[in-house]
């Protein structure tokens, strides 16, 4: 993912240490090798919506995620978006090992959500640090097993669900996440999320109001009388 044109951190010490909290399994490599690719890697500061990485460029560094969200998605020819899958602090990007593993371009988008922090290794340091580091490589390896495995029940549930009763789990979890009553959210970014269309978003979003499950204002969601969608209390 490209460090352009994000800012480098203040505070590397609380940022390694971070690291650490998030990755505790990194704590047991103590050789020289990893020692010295620690030391070379960048902490790095994003604001919200920053396009880290776009589908057919070169992946040049391997990105561990310190705060914040980052949303992976495909676009078709038509410009709609698709969700793959987000990465939270601690998690692994699934596109960067693939891409960097198999010196193949970025095959996704990547964008920030919120502020993020992260620290990246160059491509070089990455592929020495799976050749040196146990601790490194079984870290890489358990995040792949777990990333391919959230992306297996999201494509269940693509194939699977009915997509009313998925926008409406979508929703629940929103809520949910949010802790609160409202979300600021548009019909687009539901649809993104869904791969589908705003107009299909519209519409099933008009049928949940019509069951009072939810209340429609522009550019929010408020939820009603009737809380029966999944996650709502």
């Amino acid at each position: 993912m490209s460090a352009n044109p994000l800012l480098a951190t203040e505070s590397r010490s609380s940022s390694l240490s971070l690291l650490i909290t998030l990755f505790p399994q990194l704590a047991e490599e103590q050789s020289s090798d990893w020692k010295c690719i620690l030391d070379r890697a960048q902490i790095m500061d994003a604001p919200a919506d920053t396009a880290l990485a776009t589908a057919g460029t070169n992946c040049a560094n391997f990105m561990l995620l310190l705060d914040g969200a980052v949303r992976i998605y495909q676009d078709d020819e038509n410009g709609r978006e698709m969700t793959l899958y987000r990465i939270a602090s601690g998690d692994v990007c699934l596109m960067s090992l693939n891409s960097l593993i198999h010196d193949r371009p970025f095959r996704a988008n990547a964008k920030s959500e919120t502020n993020i922090s992260m620290i990246l290794f160059s491509a070089e340091d990455f592929h020495k640090a799976m050749k040196v580091s146990d601790a490194f490589r079984m870290l890489i390896l358990s995040s792949l097993v777990d990333t391919v495995c959230t992306m297996v029940q999201s494509f269940y549930d693509t194939a699977f669900e009915p997509l009313d009763m998925r926008l409406a789990c979508l929703l629940g979890r929103l809520f949910e996440r949010a802790g609160s009553d409202a979300l600021d959210i548009t019909h687009q970014e539901l649809s993104q999320e869904l791969g589908t269309t705003r107009e299909v978003v519209s519409r099933l979003l008009k049928k949940l109001e019509q069951q009072e499950c939810i209340v429609l204002k522009r550019g929010k969601i408020l939820i009603g009388e009737n809380k029966q969608m999944p996650g709502i209390i």
